[in-house]
């Protein structure tokens, strides 16, 4: 039983080492293959027929209730706009005044964006999203 395994092991390094160098000496060509296969792979949508009703109906179309995503996004914001919105950014500022004491200024200005990004973030959030975002309550 070892003398099989040694020789399946032997043979499957064997046929590593063989992919690994072939690969390696033809790298350029194996990446241009494995684009043009990408590429034709994401085109197939374009060369399936259409069905339904009009000729705008395909099968990428598909009707997505989206009201659990904003329910949960709306969870996200109220914790935000709350007492852990505040703890985030009075946190981040505070990092952001002593890292610039210290002379870490990449780490401060992480920090001064982390700060004003929990500050405003609902607003740029309903600027471009909307505002509809209700938190989610489990009906009691």
């Amino acid at each position: 039983m070892k003398v099989v395994a040694k020789k399946v092991s032997s043979f499957y390094r064997a046929a590593c080492t063989r992919v690994a160098v072939s690969a390696s000496q033809n790298s350029s060509a194996l990446l241009v293959v494995l684009g043009v296969v990408l590429i034709a792979g994401g085109a197939v949508e374009f060369s399936q027929a259409q069905v339904g009703q009009g000729p705008t109906q395909s099968f990428t179309e598909a009707n997505y209730d989206d009201q659990l995503v904003r329910a949960g996004v709306g969870n996200l914001f109220r914790l935000i706009e709350g007492a852990f919105g505040a703890l985030v950014m009075v946190v981040a500022g505070l990092g952001a005044i002593i890292a610039a004491a210290m002379g870490a200024y990449r780490a401060a200005l992480g920090m001064l964006v982390v700060a004003l990004g929990a500050f405003i973030l609902r607003a740029l959030v309903s600027l471009f999203f909307g505002q509809d975002y209700q938190a989610y309550s489990d009906g009691q």
